[in-house]
């Protein structure tokens, strides 16, 4: 999972730089603290597991290419990570996510691994995971986050509203996305 996190704080350092403060930025640089890493691993697993959701990792296949396969265990492994998704539903699933949709939980892939089609084997491989009984994918993003809700629109979602979210005592506006899931 030190892969993983890794991806999360340059991500987080790349696409929120121009949204958040600066102090809620995380050092991409810095150790994990292991007790975060093992229950980000946990929750990983129970999600897999307990069939309430789906989390991938992207792996670096040392031909320049990713494999979007992985449950979480390759990170572990030394695998180089390039990225990671979650998928949710049900209990699971974020307050604004429906009844009959999947959540889109986090889709991250490292910055230098953009544009190189990351992303989209990310958000299949979650997306195909996601029980029959679901009709659609639902995801939230900053609204400021351009590059984000441009690579979603690709994807299909439309836009289908617009909120304010808070993150540490602050008010940010977020949009909410959709597409029908493919049966």
């Amino acid at each position: 999972m030190r892969g993983v996190r890794r991806v999360d704080a340059r991500c987080w350092a790349e696409a929120y730089d121009h949204i958040l403060p600066e102090d809620h930025l995380p050092d991409p640089e810095a150790e994990p603290d292991e007790k975060r890493l093992r229950e980000q691993f946990e929750y990983a697993t129970t999600l897999n597991e307990t069939e309430s959701g789906r989390y991938v990792v992207a792996v670096d296949d040392d031909d320049g290419d990713a494999t979007a396969a992985d449950d979480g265990t390759a990170a572990d492994d030394g695998a180089t990570v390039v990225g990671f998704a979650a998928t949710r539903w049900g209990d699971e699933a974020k307050s604004f996510v429906g009844d009959d949709d999947a959540g889109l939980w986090v889709l991250y892939v490292d910055p230098s691994w953009w544009g190189r089609g990351v992303g989209t084997e990310l958000l299949d491989a979650v997306t195909s995971a996601i029980p029959t009984q679901f009709e659609h994918l639902v995801l939230e993003a900053f609204a400021e986050n351009r590059r984000a809700r441009q690579f979603y629109r690709s994807k299909g979602f439309e836009t289908t509203d617009r909120i304010e979210t808070s993150f540490w005592e602050e008010t940010y506006a977020v949009v909410l996305m959709k597409r029908t899931l493919p049966r």
